[in-house]
Formats: structure tokens, C-alpha cells, sequence
């Protein structure tokens, strides 16, 4: 019996020696993504007056740096594609947690999946990769995508994605500019669709408890932190959903302003300014953005005089 328990100690010793090895993989592994916006927010380099997020309709639709050249405050675009609402709750806490708080929000919603079950998730893939801060381990293991033994065993915080060290070059999709934003300056080819006026009706039932929460916890991150929130409906090639519209407005705060673009703009019904039915191409992008620049004109002065 004592042979026995030596050994399973010696083993036990030379695993937790062997499995340290993987540590060089932890600790290399930020340096090879590309998308490095999530470490620069956790490492306290994303000191923004205006922020946007949002899944990809934020992050093609709306130009960080043209908000930035039109009304003088320090933009970045935070949107990521196929993001959640959960996630953006997540990004938002962590700005606040390791930067200066920004004076406004910008959150992109995505009509009329934002609260419901849908292809939006949070998005782990962009999370694996910086493993090595505790931080993000400690999220991952609360949401449970991590064990608590990632606080102790290397290979328990690592993933598939942490032994891609390789250089990873964007793609045409995926470019991200200077200020954070992703606009598309091509049309998908191959794909036909026409304008939608009609609309299914939004079912309440159909509500991610979880997402509901996370949407909430957003808005009150920005009502305990005096951030002037704004919800922006970006357009779909279709009709606006009043419904989703309406259910976003009930639980919605007094405090948290809308944002929709002028359903009236002929442009919106114009195929030619679209990537796709959910996203717009550059041309589209800078209508959609100078629309919310003249919505936001007359706060440049008021967040000034805040600071004052």
C-alpha cells in the first residue's frame, strides 16, 4: 500500500511538472491574435469618450472614426460579429473595470433577435486566447466554460484555439480599421433577396431569460456610471419590427435614449447599399453614420461641460 501511494505521489509530481510545459503555449498565445480589442480593453488601453457595441451589424454599419472627425470626441467601435447580448454586458463591464468610463454607449441591436435564442453567442473564441490573464479565466470558469481546476492546471485553461501559433492574416471580412469599426466595401454575390415589408410577429415566449438579464445589467452599468446610453436600430433590408421596437421600449429605462434610423430614407430600400439582407456595405454605413451623428450633436458640449 505504501509502494502504491508513492507512486501515485511521484506521478502526481511529474504531471504537475510536465503540464507546466504548457505554459509557454498559455503565455504566447494574445500575440498571435489578430483581433487584439478584448486585451487592449482588459490591459486598460481602451480610454474612449463614445463606445460602440454590438455584434456585426455595429461593427460594419457604423464608422467609429467618422463620429470621431465630426463631433471631436475619441470613438472606438468594441462590436464583434455574431456577439450577444451577454457578451456586450461582458465587454462593457470589463471597460469599466480597467479603463477610464466612457461619456457614452452605443448599442447596436439586432431586430429582432437580440433577446431571443439565435445564431448570437457569446463569444468564447475571442476569450481562449487570452486565457493566461485571470480575468478572463475567472469568467469563463463563472459562466462554466472553464473548470475551477483552470485556476491550478495549465492544460485545464487551455483550448484548441490557444496551439494556433501562427500568424493569422484578416480576410476582406474581418479587417478592422483604426478605430475598431469593420465596414464591408463589396456585395456577396450569388445571393438574391428583395425588400421585405411585412413582418412576422415577435413572440415574447421566445425570450432568453439570460439575454434579458444581461440586457438590463448593461443599462444600469450605464445609469450607476452617469453614460449617456443609446439603443441604435441599424436597417435590415426589410420593414423595422414595431413589435420588437415596443418590447425593447418596455424594458427599457427612462434614461436609455433610441436610436432608429429614418425608415423613410429611400436609400435603406436600395439593394445597392447592402452586403447582404442584415448588413450594409461602406456606402450604406456612412448614411447610417452621419444620421446618428446629427442625433448626437448636441451632446459633445454637455459631456464636456461634465468633465468641467
Amino acid at each position: 500500500m505504501k509502494k502504491f501511494l508513492i507512486k501515485i505521489l511521484l506521478f502526481t509530481v511529474a504531471f504537475f511538472l510536465a503540464e507546466k510545459i504548457f505554459y509557454l503555449v498559455l503565455i504566447a498565445s494574445p500575440k498571435y491574435e489578430k483581433d487584439k480589442r478584448l486585451e487592449q480593453v482588459i490591459t486598460g488601453k481602451m480610454n474612449k469618450d463614445i463606445m460602440i457595441i454590438g455584434s456585426s451589424r455595429g461593427a460594419r454599419d457604423i464608422i467609429a472614426c467618422q463620429i470621431e472627425d465630426s463631433l471631436g470626441l475619441s470613438t472606438y467601435n468594441l462590436s464583434y460579429q455574431g456577439s450577444d447580448i451577454e457578451f456586450h454586458e461582458f465587454l462593457l463591464r470589463s471597460v469599466l473595470k480597467f479603463n477610464k468610463k466612457p461619456k457614452m454607449v452605443l448599442l447596436t441591436v439586432d431586430d429582432p433577435v437580440e433577446l431571443l435564442s439565435s445564431e448570437l453567442t457569446f463569444r468564447y473564441d475571442r476569450c481562449y486566447p487570452l486565457a493566461k490573464y485571470k480575468y478572463i479565466n475567472e469568467e469563463m470558469i463563472l459562466r462554466g466554460e472553464k473548470s475551477f481546476l483552470s485556476n491550478f492546471l495549465v492544460l485545464a485553461r487551455l483550448n484548441k484555439r490557444n496551439f494556433y501559433l501562427w500568424n493569422r492574416d484578416f480576410t476582406d471580412l474581418d479587417r478592422i480599421m483604426d478605430c475598431g469599426s469593420m465596414p464591408i466595401s463589396f456585395q456577396r454575390e450569388g445571393r438574391e433577396y428583395s425588400f421585405i415589408n411585412n413582418y412576422e410577429n415577435y413572440q415574447k415566449i421566445n425570450e432568453v431569460p439570460s439575454k434579458i438579464d444581461a440586457f438590463l445589467k448593461f443599462q444600469q452599468l450605464c445609469i450607476t456610471n452617469d453614460i449617456v446610453l443609446y439603443l441604435v436600430f441599424p436597417p435590415n433590408f426589410r420593414a423595422l419590427n414595431r413589435q420588437f421596437e415596443n418590447r425593447l421600449r418596455q424594458i427599457s429605462d427612462p434614461k436609455t435614449n433610441f436610436f432608429i434610423y429614418d425608415t423613410t430614407n429611400t436609400i435603406y430600400r436600395n439593394k445597392s447599399y447592402y452586403f447582404d439582407e442584415s448588413h450594409l456595405i461602406t456606402k450604406g454605413a456612412i448614411v447610417l453614420t452621419n444620421e446618428l451623428i446629427e442625433e448626437l450633436r448636441t451632446f459633445p458640449e454637455q459631456m464636456k461641460q461634465q468633465n468641467n
